[in-house]
């Protein structure tokens, strides 16, 4: 398995504008809701957006607040892929 991108809506984000925002940038992974703010506990997630990577065996391997472009993000999977 290669690298999966999954996406969260925190509960303090409308998800009306969270919605508009995956449609108008064409966001090409799943975005689920956390209503409850379980996953946002879970993770500590206290801005958005906040960027996880996280490893096979379920293990966070690093966190990044804030925006990122994609070859930030490219960057970070290469650098944790090696």
């Amino acid at each position: 398995m290669g690298v999966v991108f999954v996406g969260v809506n925190v509960p303090w984000d409308k998800e009306q504008l969270a919605k508009m925002f995956v449609a108008v940038y064409k966001v090409p992974y799943p975005v689920g809701r956390d209503a409850s703010g379980a996953v946002a506990g879970l993770y500590k997630v206290e801005a958005t957006p906040t960027t996880f990577f996280i490893g096979k065996d379920g293990k966070v391997l690093e966190r990044v607040e804030g925006e990122m472009e994609a070859p930030d993000v490219t960057k970070h999977v290469e650098a944790l892929l090696k």
